[in-house]
């Protein structure tokens, strides 16, 4: 059985897209927890998510928790497309590519440096 032929450019794309995804959502979420509370450990939090995703956005730099976080989000939207689909005749498909997107994501981090740990720590 012969593996199937990987597109760096298709795994750049994907994981890049899931990278920016990931890093606005975190963003977005400690801005509307910052607003709410006025407290000023969210307020850090939201910084530091900001900053986070503009050094993703201008330098395309990501630190190996954030890597990590991004393999697991994919890596748990597969397994839930898995089970939503079980039931549709195209659910083993809808699962299959979910799948193949989360390794790409993996093999592009992989091939930037990420070392993927099992227990990510998040760092404000």
């Amino acid at each position: 059985m012969t593996s199937p032929q990987h597109d760096p450019e298709g795994d750049a794309a994907m994981a890049r897209s899931a990278i920016d995804a990931y890093l606005t959502n975190r963003a977005r979420y400690w801005e509307r927890a910052a607003q709410q509370t006025k407290a000023a450990d969210a307020l850090a939090v939201y910084r530091a998510a900001r900053n986070r995703l503009a050094r993703w956005k201008n330098e395309g730099v990501v630190d190996d928790w954030v890597a990590s976080a991004v393999v697991e989000a994919a890596e748990q939207d597969a397994a839930r497309i898995g089970r939503e689909a079980a039931a549709a005749r195209t659910g083993p498909a809808l699962h299959a590519t979910a799948v193949r997107h989360t390794e790409a994501i993996r093999r592009w981090l992989g091939t930037h440096g990420h070392g993927l740990g099992d227990n990510p720590s998040e760092e404000a």
